[in-house]
């Protein structure tokens, strides 16, 4: 997963080691410093002058859970991909606008809250239009493994206005009702 930000970058990499080549925990973190360092140098390549870049973010260190596997992929812990994959949320397919492939059934949402980002994006959008100056809102929310809920990579906000109001100033507005859907949401 990346969200850029000029010529930052966020990386997120997930990238299952296969136990039996890792015999103990400093091999599997071996195995992830020279993965950050790909990432960095590729990252580097394409133009990006600073990059903070996190491998296997949900790792917990101190109890020893780590991102390790037999095939490699998640399939064998039952992450086969069949939740619901298309069923989206407000039941259209929309090439050439935002989507999110995730479905809102199915998954645990503590681990995969692509789920709840998609149902609170269409929420903030729906917020938005409400207003009087706002035409037309689109929200993509992107989320980052090992963040709390709260603390999505991203929310992208874009306006269409009414009556050539610029969208510009209504930044604060629109600032205003991402906070206070992000908190409703998250309180209940």
């Amino acid at each position: 997963m990346g969200v850029r930000n000029g010529s930052m970058v966020q990386l997120t990499v997930a990238c299952a080691i296969i136990g039996k080549h890792a015999a103990h925990l400093d091999d599997y973190l071996a195995e992830k410093a020279s993965i950050e360092r790909l990432v960095r140098e590729l990252a580097g390549q394409h133009g990006f002058t600073s990059a903070e870049i996190a491998i296997n973010a949900a790792d917990h260190l101190p109890t020893g859970a780590v991102y390790l596997t037999v095939t490699g992929t998640s399939a064998e812990a039952g992450d086969d991909g069949e939740v619901g994959r298309g069923n989206r949320v407000n039941g259209l397919i929309t090439p050439c606008r935002p989507m999110s492939l995730e479905a809102a059934a199915g998954k645990n949402p503590v681990t995969h809250v692509g789920k709840i980002y998609n149902v609170l994006a269409r929420q903030i959008a729906e917020a938005l239009i409400s207003t009087p100056d706002i035409a037309a809102a689109q929200c993509v929310m992107v989320s980052r493994i090992g963040a709390p809920v709260t603390q999505p990579a991203l929310v992208q906000v874009k306006l269409g206005t009414r009556d050539g109001v610029p969208a510009g100033q209504l930044r604060p507005q629109a600032e205003e009702v991402v906070v206070d859907q992000l908190s409703r949401a998250l309180q209940g």
